[in-house]
């Protein structure tokens, strides 16, 4: 055998060893992980409108509510206000704003900050002040 059908030889197993490797880890999730959509309730009535997931260890609320919602924002990252959920904004006039509890209880820090664990419930609802 010559020198370059060996070295074409190698080159076509490394190929194939790698585009198998990469399918492998794609599967598994290693790259490019599946998103799982966390389990979803609406709950709307004439006077209320809420929405409530599970939380996941290590994801914020805001990314969850991205997930299981169409959400409006101001701000970023740490400092992001949700304006609106699944079309739904506060009515300014009722000094309502969207607030989120985690296990019943209010959220003492924003969406973008708190980081869930996967016993937590989160529920957003129209509060008002």
């Amino acid at each position: 055998m010559t020198k370059r059908k060996t070295v074409l030889i190698i080159t076509t197993i490394l190929l194939i060893g790698t585009i198998i490797t990469a399918i492998c880890l794609y599967q598994s999730g290693v790259i490019f992980p599946k998103t799982e959509q966390s389990e979803q309730k609406i709950d709307s009535t004439i006077n209320t409108k809420e929405i409530t997931y599970k939380g996941k260890d290590g994801i914020t609320a805001l990314a969850l509510l991205e997930q299981v919602a169409k959400i409006g924002v101001s701000g970023t990252g740490e400092m992001t206000y949700v304006t609106s959920i699944n079309d739904v904004s506060p009515d300014s006039g009722k000094n309502e704003y969207w607030a989120f509890d985690v296990n019943g209880q209010t959220a003492e820090v924003g969406a973008g900050s708190y980081i869930t664990k996967n016993n937590d419930t989160i529920t957003w609802k129209l509060s008002s002040f």
